[in-house]
């Protein structure tokens, strides 16, 4: 099996720590799914400063086939994250997307139909290019937050649907759940905060809850879950194995600083 992680990165800017960790939606994914032991690879534009070098370098340690890796010159796209002393409380400060933003060519889109999944979101912006996508793989998107109405003409195109509704009532992950599976999605997952996710594959559906775990930082726990259920279940595990592995995984991923490590300094004065 092959996934390819298409779209955002972002450098998370730790403004307490004065530390900077590599990150972003379909960034996260496909590191995630390297680490779940998938072959995977990253489509995306970096910049040409020391935010977009910590990205490059960062994916290159992990594994990450970076063929189709973009450099433009400018700034890379960076996040200011202001941390609570429990991890489980941030605050966003300034957030630029610096030269991230793009559109796939037809060599990217050649080149993903050498794998089996695809995954973006709506972070990434590639909403008008989804048809060409589908035609070449399937595609796992990360909704996060947004509306169901937002998600009508993404759905679709889906085949592994990522929701984020924290302190949702159970009728309203019902009816998450209800849009996506009439749509023809196969697999839904319902991130529900700290208590845990509801995930539901081809009818199947069953509650994960969270895994206990003194959290260093929660950033990126979701990207965690959803790229280790996502794997194991289109490899064939059971969805009640994926589930509690993906809970298991995300719990790991809260006692690390950053969506998935690779601290580096901050030298410079950085904007609140």
């Amino acid at each position: 099996m092959r996934v390819c992680g298409v779209g955002d990165n972002v450098v998370d800017r730790y403004f307490n720590q004065k530390l900077m960790f590599p990150g972003g939606n379909a960034v996260n994914f496909a590191v995630h799914a390297r680490r779940s032991g998938i072959e995977a690879a990253y489509i995306g534009v970096i910049g040409t400063d020391a935010d977009g070098d910590l990205i490059r370098s960062s994916l290159q340690a992990e594994g990450v086939e970076l063929k189709h890796l973009r450099v433009k010159e400018g700034p890379n796209a960076f996040a200011t994250v202001h941390m609570d002393d429990d991890g489980n409380n941030r605050v966003w400060g300034l957030c630029e997307k610096g030269v991230s933003m793009f559109q796939l060519d037809n060599a990217d889109l050649e080149y993903l139909g050498r794998f089996d999944l695809a995954h973006t979101g709506e972070t990434s912006q590639l909403d008008s290019q989804l048809p060409a996508i589908r035609e070449r793989v399937a595609i796992s998107f990360d909704f996060s937050d947004r509306s169901l109405e937002y998600a009508a003409a993404v759905l679709p195109y889906i085949k592994v649907a990522a929701f984020s509704r924290s302190g949702a009532s159970d009728d309203d992950v019902k009816r998450v759940l209800d849009t996506a599976i009439s749509a023809g999605v196969e697999l839904v997952t319902v991130t529900q905060g700290a208590r845990g996710a509801t995930v539901c594959h081809k009818g199947e559906v069953l509650f994960a809850p969270a895994v206990p775990v003194e959290a260093v930082d929660t950033l990126g726990a979701g990207d965690a879950f959803l790229s280790r259920l996502a794997c194991r279940v289109l490899a064939g595990v059971t969805l009640n194995e994926a589930a509690r592995d993906g809970a298991q995984y995300a719990a790991h991923i809260c006692g690390t600083r950053g969506a998935f490590g690779h601290a580096r300094a901050i030298t410079r004065e950085i904007p609140a």
